[in-house]
Parts: structure tokens; C-alpha cells; sequence
């Protein structure tokens, strides 16, 4: 043995004999790979399969073929054509089919079948009959064909169900059989007509002879929604397919959503839900859902009934959503109920609509608010018009809110009525910087960017922290950059008002009101409106300034316009001139006193403004026995006032006139002689105590002899 070892002839023998067989082995290769994959065997057998389907498939007839790791063919550009209108229904770059090597010796095996580069373009024709439902059939007949591995690369799906067209993109597809179950793979890209691009995972075990065929099936999903942002879901489930339904049904449900945008979380369960090719039924929908609005944590439970999904056509017959709202300061309870259905394809409806709210103060005195028990419908289109009704109650009090939307190509907008017997602000007045977000300013143009209102709004009875408006009605005018109430029309202090006031959304904000009240009561207007205490009775004001800033400091500072104001027989309280030199002798100083009044006929004030401070401001006064002229100065952030004026006293035809200084705060304004100008032209201290002395008794001779001998027939005339 070892002598031959040492051999050449056995070495050459041995070399030459291997290449013999080596030669053999690949000529029966090729014998074999030409005799299983003969393109015109293969062309035969396939056409043959859809000879009764009205097409043909043809493919490149250059081939590629291999014997290991297992007997393979690979064609090229395969083309499944409809005969009838010359169009291909499934367009294959490359099909590789590898033959598992027992198929050389018994049952024809397919171990691993890959399609890669797929078009197929699946329609629906009126009838629900889909164009390769036929295909699908036929290779469930007869004997079928054993395959244990499918691959699908790079696929790509145009689906046309007869209402919509969508698109399935980048599918990859692996199909495992291992023996008595097979395991799925698959990922994809959805999309199509009115949504949103949306990557999909799924998996699954089959297992056919099980009631739930489909085990242990997770499907994933990602997406971007206007509304929610970057969005993920998983729902896991088993499931059974029913043919004659066409539907998968499926055992318990357990899903999940999650958001980015406000860190929505909904988690949730079903049972025996049935899905299909647009088609859904959900017999039971609930769900739990936390997320986080600035400030707000909120949570929330939803459930709906009987939900379905139809022909583009949504219908919960019954749908409750119950949610909490809380902040540091204050907490929220949200809960809406009712029906949607769709009136046809293009129209939809929420009948018993039903919402209630109810807003309370945390770790604080109770503090109610946004009290609402409404009922109603709101119906809309595809389009994104839409109208709401409802009846019910705000914060008790009865409220109409009928609405409109109608949503154009760039702007949508907003109409209709608002009206509400009673809206008391005081609740929300108390802590009004909390009523807006802090940045608020900066969501307005994003909540308006694309959308306006314009409502009308009456309210019967408006509460507020000092005064009682009665029959307010507007227009309500809302966009991106400005709220406009124009006009505003109310009755108010025992009289009425109308005008307007337009705020408008710059940095800083800027703001105007017009205004005209008529037969008010001037006290509490002038008072409210202008921090002004003394000047009682019934009258007019006209009232044009503007503004910018949100505090009272910075819209006081600012404050420009003119203001017109004539009261009619009224008193101004605080000072009693028809006595004021009663006792005075030489004092030139009146003290204010509360007690004291002085009547009048009427009295006017014209008073520019010009960035918070006031110039050449007019006052005049016409009472029963003497006139007031003159002019002055306010500082109305400090809230002080500075007037010259004369008080001139009537006698036969003779008139002596008497300065006064009015000056100090505005609620109490101290009274002051003008000294310097009494006693102006005169040299010595006598000459001006005697001036003063003669000027004081006479002024009180005069003011107290009365108005039937002194007074003129002086209509007071209106304000202009």
C-alpha cells in the first residue's frame, strides 16, 4: 500500500479518473438544469396556468441557471399580461425558483421562490370582483404546489377598490413553512388618496388546522399626522380568515398609539373585530389615553359600540369620551357623547351630540367655572365644511350657538349666532392670567393662520367685577392678526352705548376703542372708565383713543385719543363753591369735603390724550349763579390733575371773576385761590390782602343773593 503511495501511475490515474467525474457531475448538471428549466417547457407550463384567465405570461427567454446550493433558475423581466386589453397585470424583474433536491427524485418542491422588483396592479370592478381573484383560486385547486420558502423584494402594489386608489410600496415579504406552522414577515410603505404616508411592520404565525389560523399576529405602523405629528401604533391580535365575508376576525385585540406632539399614549382592547379591504367592524372600541398640553395633563377614556367602517363610510352608533384636564391652578372634566353617521358618501352627521364640562380651582376656594351642559348635531362634508348646533346651558344659564364653517382653498371660515342669557366674568376675571396660555400671542396666527371668524353675538346680561352690562350684541370678527368687536351695541350705568374696539396681534399689542354713551350715569361711568370720582349726573360721552401693551400700566402710558364729555344737571361732589368763601376771609385754600356739592346745570370736558398725559384740556360749567371756565393738565398713569380756572359770577351786567386751582388726585382734588393772578398789578402786601379781602366778600355777596335775580335763561346745550 505504501509502494503505492509512491506510485505516479496511481497518482496519474487518479488525476485523470477525478476529472473524468468532475466533467460527468457537470455534464449531468447541465443535463438536469436544461431538462427541469427548458424556457420553452417553462413558457408552456405557465401559459398553460392562465390559459382560462384571459392572459399570458411572457418573459425573456435568455435564462440564467444554477445547481448549487440547490437547482435554480432565474428568469427574466416576467410579464403576466391581460390579453383582452393588452395591459400587464403583474410586471416581475427577476423571478428566482429553486428546486429542493428531492424533487429530482419524487414530488416537485419549490425550496425557495423569490420574486424581486414587483408591479402588480390589483382592481375592483363594480360587482366587488377583484382582476386576479381568479389567479389566486386556481392555485388553491387540485394539487398544490409545495413551496417552504417565498420571498417578495422590493414589491410594489397599486390598488384600485373602485372608490379609492392607494399604493403599497417597498414591500418586503418572507414566508417560512416549517412544516405544521409557517411564519410571515412583512414591511411596507401605504399610501394613497386623502392619507397620510405611513410605514407598516407586521408578523405572524400560521397555523392552518387551529380555530385562529393566524397566531400571534403584531402589526406596526408609523405615520405624520396634522394633527398629532410623529405617530406610532401596534396592535397584536389572533385572527381566523372567513372566506365567504372576506374578512380576518379576530379573538382579543390589544393596541397602543403614541404621539410626539403633546406626548399623546392611548392604550386600549376589542374583541371579535373583523377587517378587511375597506371594511372594519368593531363590536366593542375602548381605550385610556394620557397626554401633556403645556401646563395641562390630561387624561382621558374613550369607548365606542358597534363601530364600522364601510365603503369610505364611518358609523358608531354610540361613542362616549370622558376626559380630565389639570394644571397647577386648576382642573377639568370634559365629556363628550353621540352618534356619527355618514348621510351619504360625501356627508356626514353627529346626531345627540351631547358635551359637558365643568372647570374648578386646585388646592383653592372654590372657583367654578366653564359649566356647560349642551346637546345638539354637527354635520359636515369631505370637503371640511361643517355646521354646529347646540342648545343647553353655560355656567348655568341658557345658550343658542348656532355655527358654520366653510373651508376654502386658502382660508376657512367661521359664521353664524351666539346667544347667551347671562355670562357672569367674575370667575374668570380673577385670575385672568391664567384664562390664555402664556404664549398666547405667539398661537394666535398659528391657531388663525388659516381660518377666520365672523359671528354675530349677543349675551342678554354680562356680570363683571363692578359693573352689570345689559343687551350686548356685536360682530365678532377674528383672524390671524386682529379681534374686532364691530359694532358693539349695550345698555349700561342707566343709559346706552355703541362703538367698537379692534385689538390687534403686534408686539407690542395694539388696541382702539370708539365709544358713545348717551343719558348714562356719569359718576359710575367716569369712574370706571377714567379712575374720575367727582362729577355726578346723567349725560353724554364720546370717546375715540387707542393703545398698545396688555397691562394697565402700559396701556395708560400710551394712551392717545380724545375724549368728549357733557353732564347735564348733576353736582360735583367734593367742593360746595357757592359757599366757598363763606368763611374764607383770606384763606386761599379750600379743604375737599365729601359732604359738599356743588350743582350745576351741565358741564362739559374736552380732553386730548397724547401718550398717556393730557394737554390744554377744556372745562366748562354753566350752574344757576356763576360759570366756570378754564383749562388743565392730567397725568393719567399717576391718576393727577392740574386745572386753572375762573369762576365768573353774574349780576345785572356787571361780572367779577374769581381764579381757582384744581389740582392733586382724582379722587380727592384740593382746591386752591389763584393768589398770583387775584392779585396781579398790585405792588404792596397790603394792597393785596385788602384785593383779596374785598374780592372774597363780594363773591360771597353775589353767589349768595341766588339765581332768581342773577341768572340768565341758559339752555345747556348738547354735547357737539
Amino acid at each position: 500500500m505504501i509502494s503505492l503511495l509512491h506510485s505516479g501511475k496511481f497518482w496519474l490515474k487518479l488525476m485523470v479518473f477525478s476529472c473524468l467525474g468532475i466533467f460527468l457531475l457537470l455534464a449531468i448538471d447541465m443535463a438536469v438544469l436544461h431538462y427541469l428549466f427548458n424556457a420553452e417547457e417553462i413558457n408552456k407550463r405557465a401559459n398553460a396556468l392562465v390559459a382560462e384567465s384571459g392572459r399570458q405570461v411572457v418573459f425573456d427567454p435568455d435564462i440564467s441557471r444554477s445547481m448549487f446550493p440547490r437547482p435554480t433558475v432565474t428568469l427574466h423581466q416576467v410579464h403576466i399580461q391581460n390579453i383582452a386589453t393588452k395591459t400587464d397585470d403583474i410586471n416581475i424583474g427577476n423571478i428566482k425558483i429553486g428546486l429542493g433536491w428531492q424533487s429530482l427524485f419524487g414530488r416537485l418542491t419549490i425550496e425557495k421562490l423569490q420574486l424581486m422588483d414587483t408591479d402588480i396592479n390589483l382592481v375592483r370592478d363594480n360587482q366587488g370582483h377583484w382582476n386576479l381573484v381568479d389567479l389566486w383560486q386556481k392555485s388553491h385547486k387540485g394539487q398544490q404546489l409545495q413551496i417552504n420558502r417565498l420571498n417578495l423584494d422590493n414589491a410594489s402594489f397599486r390598488i384600485h377598490d373602485g372608490l379609492n386608489l392607494q399604493q403599497i410600496n417597498q414591500l418586503n415579504l418572507r414566508w417560512q413553512n416549517l412544516g405544521s406552522t409557517s411564519m410571515l414577515q412583512l414591511n411596507g410603505v401605504l399610501s394613497g388618496e386623502d392619507m397620510q404616508t405611513t410605514q407598516c411592520q407586521l408578523s405572524a404565525v400560521y397555523h392552518p388546522d387551529a380555530v385562529m389560523q393566524w397566531q400571534d399576529v403584531k402589526l406596526d405602523v408609523k405615520t405624520s399626522l396634522p394633527t398629532l405629528g410623529d405617530s406610532n401604533g401596534q396592535w397584536h391580535f389572533d385572527a381566523r380568515w372567513l372566506p365567504q365575508q372576506q374578512l380576518f376576525q379576530t379573538s382579543a385585540v390589544q393596541w397602543q398609539w403614541h404621539s410626539k406632539r403633546n406626548q399623546l399614549h392611548v392604550t386600549g382592547n376589542g374583541q371579535n373585530w373583523q377587517v378587511g379591504w375597506a371594511k372594519l367592524f368593531l363590536p366593542q372600541l375602548n381605550g385610556v389615553a394620557t397626554a401633556q398640553i403645556g401646563d395641562n395633563e390630561i387624561n382621558a377614556t374613550l369607548s365606542a359600540s358597534n363601530t364600522s367602517w364601510l365603503q369610505n363610510h364611518w358609523s358608531l352608533p354610540q361613542f362616549q369620551i370622558d376626559s380630565g384636564w389639570q394644571s397647577h391652578l386648576y382642573q377639568t372634566a370634559l365629556t363628550l357623547r353621540g352618534q356619527l353617521s355618514w348621510l351619504d358618501m360625501h356627508h356626514w352627521k353627529i346626531d345627540n351630540l351631547s358635551i359637558n364640562s365643568h372647570q374648578d380651582t386646585v388646592d383653592a376656594l372654590p372657583n367654578s367655572r366653564f359649566i356647560s351642559d349642551l346637546s345638539g348635531t354637527v354635520q359636515g362634508d369631505d370637503a371640511g365644511n361643517g355646521q354646529l348646533n347646540l342648545q343647553g346651558q353655560f355656567d348655568n344659564q341658557p345658550i343658542n350657538i348656532a355655527l358654520d364653517y366653510q373651508a376654502d382653498r386658502h382660508l376657512g371660515k367661521i359664521s353664524g349666532n351666539i346667544h347667551l342669557v347671562q355670562l357672569n366674568l367674575r370667575p374668570y376675571l380673577e385670575t385672568t392670567t391664567d384664562l390664555l396660555p402664556a404664549d398666547w400671542q405667539q398661537l394666535w396666527p398659528r391657531w388663525f393662520r388659516n381660518n377666520s371668524v365672523n359671528t354675530q353675538l349677543a349675551i342678554d346680561s354680562i356680570l363683571t367685577p363692578t359693573i352689570q352690562l345689559n343687551q350686548f350684541k356685536t360682530q365678532l370678527a377674528l383672524d390671524a392678526r386682529t379681534f374686532t368687536l364691530n359694532p358693539i351695541s349695550l345698555q349700561i350705568y342707566g343709559g346706552s352705548s355703541n362703538g367698537m374696539l379692534q385689538v390687534s396681534n403686534t408686539n407690542p399689542l395694539t388696541w382702539k376703542v370708539q365709544q358713545h354713551a348717551n343719558r348714562v350715569q356719569m359718576k359710575s361711568f367716569l369712574q370706571d372708565t377714567f379712575g374720575l370720582h367727582n362729577l355726578d349726573g346723567k349725560g353724554d360721552a364720546d370717546i375715540d383713543f387707542h393703545g398698545v401693551g396688555i397691562s394697565r400700566q402700559q396701556w395708560l402710558s400710551s394712551l392717545s385719543g380724545q375724549v368728549h364729555i357733557q353732564i347735564n344737571q348733576g353736582v360735583w361732589n367734593g367742593i360746595d363753591i357757592n359757599n366757598i368763601l363763606q368763611n374764607s376771609d383770606n384763606q386761599t385754600t379750600v379743604a375737599y369735603n365729601e359732604t359738599s356739592q356743588t350743582p350745576f346745570r351741565f358741564i362739559r370736558l374736552a380732553i386730548p390724550l397724547n401718550n398717556g398725559y393730557t394737554k390744554n384740556s377744556r372745562i366748562e360749567l354753566h350752574a344757576d349763579n356763576f360759570d366756570i371756565k378754564g383749562t388743565g393738565s392730567v397725568k393719567w398713569l399717576q391718576q393727577q390733575m392740574d386745572y386753572n380756572v375762573l369762576i365768573a359770577t353774574r349780576r345785572a351786567k356787571q361780572q367779577n371773576l374769581l381764579p381757582l386751582r384744581i389740582n392733586g388726585s382724582f379722587i380727592r382734588p384740593a382746591f386752591t385761590i389763584d393768589y398770583q393772578r387775584l392779585t396781579a398789578g398790585l405792588h404792596t402786601s397790603q394792597q393785596k390782602q385788602d384785593s383779596l379781602r374785598q374780592t372774597l366778600q363780594q363773591q360771597w355777596l353775589w353767589l349768595n343773593q341766588g339765581s332768581s335775580a342773577s341768572s340768565e335763561n341758559y339752555e345747556p346745550a348738547h354735547h357737539p
